[in-house]
């Protein structure tokens, strides 16, 4: 058993260790067991349109405020990548999401109805990618099974939410 400190590595136990100057590597390999995503007008009328769950033909989706459309956005997007994976709500350990508001605002509205542990990441147009590296650390090292990772990045003219669920294999 390691002692309080010392820093976990492959030949003791560890979960992952650093190759090159800026990679790790997991023992437990996380995966993308389902994703869902939401665009607005601007990309459903490019060539990946039909890769989309959703196009949208108004950024505001009906609402009257751009943050009740964002968080109305991130809800279902998350309910869908919930509903195609077969994995309850329950069964998701911890969410990672952000956005370009604030204090995550879309993102912390939009899925509090969920009830499961939150960490809001802001970094811009990396916020994806940012919270896919936070869950799989959280996966590979055995401290979730579940994790959603979430984001929703837009701007006048373009718009990109994106959801992913991933599980350790």
């Amino acid at each position: 058993m390691e002692q309080l400190g010392t820093v976990p590595s492959w030949e003791n136990g560890g979960f992952m260790k650093k190759i090159g100057s800026q990679t790790i590597q997991f023992i437990n390999t996380p995966t993308i067991l389902e994703t869902s995503s939401i665009v607005g007008p601007k990309e459903s009328q490019g060539p990946l349109a039909s890769y989309f769950d959703q196009c949208l033909e108004d950024e505001f989706w009906g609402e009257d405020t751009w943050e009740k459309a964002e968080s109305k956005i991130i809800k279902e997007n998350v309910n869908s990548v919930i509903l195609k994976s077969g994995i309850p709500a329950t069964n998701i350990d911890f969410c990672f999401a952000g956005d370009l508001l604030n204090q995550c605002i879309s993102s912390s509205f939009g899925l509090r109805e969920l009830n499961m542990p939150f960490f809001g990441v802001f970094g811009a147009c990396s916020t994806f990618v940012e919270s896919m590296c936070l869950g799989s650390v959280f996966i590979a090292s055995g401290a979730a099974s579940n994790v959603l990772c979430a984001t929703s990045v837009s701007y006048t003219h373009l718009s990109c939410r994106r959801i992913a669920l991933c599980r350790s294999r």
